[in-house]
């Protein structure tokens, strides 16, 4: 028999193998001097920052599909194949790890296996342990979270291993009480992805943005801004309200990242269940910092243990498929089964089943869960399409099962892609700057506070950050909502919680973002005799008259009454060469990507009617000029559109005489 499965092994007798091993070793040593070739020669890293973190912000405002940055993202990766061989054991929808009867039946099979289970232990954050072989030959329900499976032939030998995860509940529950959702006491579930701009997911993840979107009446805020360089300060602030320069007593080096005082732990003391779920432990976001990680499980499911077993069982699978992983990026497949997966298992799909796991374990509990995965966007950004459907799926799953109807729903991101190339692009800085983030809140939140849900739509064009969050999450913890109501006005640096009202005037020293991240326009005010003002008033007016071409008969022609101001809007950041320490090859002969276009806002008073109008236009170098998203109608129109039904263009008509006195 010789199966391969998810995460499992054959193995046989072997007559070749040490021959077989070395020459793998040697393709694999080649393959590595091609990485590293590439690496060397790679792309320089430029430094920006912005130089006036003090001004109210303007949120950029981009074309995802512009042509310089989708050179980058043009490529459509082809579908993912891991290997079809089917898994001997599997964790059933009851957590029973049990024989995969299309594969293998005891009663019946002729070759007799004999098949062990081994609890996985965590020693601690860097090592595992394989407890004692328990023998099983039906269903068994294994009390453990992680355990690997071996199954030996009558010689004795190997012939299949494997590691499984679950959810241990009856376990857990010997020792604590979990206690039930309620309209008041609501779970929390996160689910994060590693380096997605919001433009990305535009991209990347349409379908999952729809489904967010459409289907869940999400929110996305189009103003979400990073307040670290990388996954660590942005997590940190996300689960502790503070970076990690807000600790200043945690020392990486000696402590356990126990000392930090994150969300979870509040949660676990009002009876909540919680999960810590990250793959790819190499780079795990706390252990890759901390050096000595967590003391203890820093939550009720952490499933740590089960990506260590991984690595314990095929210890040098992980550095294959990073080389392997590298050239399927560049379009060269050397094998049929690829690097992204685990077996017959896409390597994403492990965090989203085990997040179902868990979900499914504790329906109708209490449940604060934090997932993050890493490897599928980190390093290659075209590979974030594998996920798209598969979580689509997911969030659908959560709906239909009701698992969403006492649940705050947060899918997210840390920041944009930071590999080189696309950071040094002028709309990849910004993108570096603005992760992807969405919050799905329930109806029974929606019905006791509905200004929360007003809020939440007002600060989808606002500056929002993840100590804003942070706070808003607090609200669930403690069921507190406070001054929903009315817009939060003070200009001091400080979180606001997302279900508040965010202040249009934020800058990014009001939301406590260093100038190193800061992704915000700044304007200022053009003097209204510039000629260039004329030219784009016209233009705007042109676009407006343009719009009721198809209601001439019944809409007049507008005319420019005046200019009423008019704003220069301008990118602030600022290449610093003497921040930057990183050399290449490349820094000779490149140099980072300049933006020429001009941005203004103009406001018009338009006649007849005095209606007042604002739009944003872009000017490119060639004096072309563009008007981005919609013109905005600034004041009342009352009855002055009533000749129109279409709601888009009541806004701009101004309804002849004959045909105002025919409606009255």
């Amino acid at each position: 028999m010789k199966v391969l499965v998810a995460g499992a092994r054959y193995v046989g007798m072997f007559g070749m193998r040490r021959i077989k091993k070395l020459i793998g070793l040697m393709i694999l040593g080649g393959l590595l001097m091609i990485y590293g070739y590439f690496k060397y020669f790679q792309e320089p890293l430029y430094v920006f920052m912005h130089n006036d973190i003090h001004s109210q912000c303007v949120l950029p405002n981009i074309d995802p599909n512009d042509p310089t940055i989708m050179k980058f993202y043009n490529w459509h990766p082809p579908p993912l194949v891991c290997d079809p061989s089917p898994t001997l054991t599997i964790v059933d929808d009851s957590g029973l790890l049990r024989f995969n009867e299309s594969v293998y039946n005891p009663s019946n099979n002729a070759a007799k296996l004999n098949c062990v289970y081994s609890i996985v232990s965590l020693v601690h954050d860097f090592k595992v342990k394989f407890e004692a072989e328990t023998a099983f030959t039906g269903p068994v329900d294994v009390p453990a979270d992680a355990f690997v499976v071996r199954c030996r032939n009558p010689a004795g030998q190997i012939v299949y291993e494997n590691v499984h995860q679950k959810i241990d509940r009856k376990t857990k529950e010997k020792t604590r009480e979990i206690k039930d959702e309620t309209d008041n006491d609501l779970s929390v579930l996160m689910f994060g992805i590693d380096s997605v701009s919001r433009l990305a997911a535009i991209r990347k993840l349409p379908k999952t943005v729809k489904y967010l979107t459409e289907t869940l009446g999400g929110y996305v805020f189009q103003g979400y801004n990073k307040v670290g360089d990388h996954t660590f300060p942005n997590l940190l602030a996300l689960l502790c309200g503070k970076t990690q320069f807000g600790f200043p007593n945690v020392d990486l080096d000696s402590d356990f990242a126990d000392k930090y005082p994150f969300i979870w732990y509040d949660f676990e003391k009002k009876g909540y269940a919680t999960l810590h779920g990250e793959d790819w432990p190499e780079i795990a976001t706390i252990n890759q910092v901390m050096k000595k990680g967590f003391e203890k499980p820093p939550t009720t499911h952490y499933s740590r243990s089960y990506w260590l077993a991984m690595r314990k069982i095929q210890p040098m699978q992980y550095t294959i498929d990073q080389v392997f992983m590298f050239l399927e990026s560049k379009a060269m497949k050397l094998r049929k089964s690829s690097s992204l997966c685990y077996g017959n298992r896409p390597n994403h799909m492990l965090i989203v089943d085990h997040f179902k796991q868990f979900v499914q374990a504790y329906k109708g509990k209490r449940k604060f869960a934090f997932t993050w995965l890493n490897e599928l966007a980190h390093n290659y950004v075209n590979f974030l399409e594998y996920g798209d459907n598969d979580f689509m799926e997911f969030v659908k799953w959560l709906h239909l099962e009701g698992h969403l109807n006492r649940t705050v729903l947060l899918f997210f991101s840390d920041h944009g892609s930071r590999v080189d190339e696309i950071r040094n692009t002028y709309i990849g800085r910004i993108e570096d700057r603005m992760p992807f983030v969405s919050v799905v809140i329930p109806e029974v939140l929606k019905k006791k506070y509905p200004s929360i849900a007003e809020n939440l739509r007002a600060n989808e064009r606002r500056l929002v950050t993840t100590f804003d969050t942070y706070a808003a999450i607090r609200e669930v913890l403690n069921n507190k909502y406070v001054d929903l109501t009315s817009e939060f006005n003070e200009r001091s640096p400080q979180a606001v919680s997302i279900f508040k009202r965010i202040p249009e005037v934020r800058s990014c020293a009001d939301a406590m973002i260093p100038e190193h991240y800061c992704a915000c326009y700044s304007s200022q005010v053009v003097n209204k005799t510039e000629p260039i003002l004329n030219v784009i008033a016209e233009f705007v007016l042109q676009t407006i008259n343009d719009f009721l071409i198809p209601v001439r008969n019944k809409c007049a022609k507008l005319s420019i009454d005046s200019i009423m101001e008019a704003r220069i809007v301008k990118n602030s950041l600022e290449r610093k060469a003497d921040r930057e320490i990183k050399f290449t090859f490349r820094n000779w002969i490149t140099s980072p990507e300049q933006k020429d276009d001009t941005k203004y806002l103009i406001y018009l008073r338009t006649t007849p009617g005095n209606a007042t109008f604002e739009a944003s236009v872009l000017r490119t170098p060639d004096g072309r000029l563009k008007v981005i998203d919609d013109i905005s109608r600034t004041n009342r129109y009352g009855t002055q559109s009533k000749c129109v039904a279409d709601r888009f263009l009541k806004g701009y008509c101004f309804c002849t005489v004959d045909e105002v006195e025919t409606v009255i």
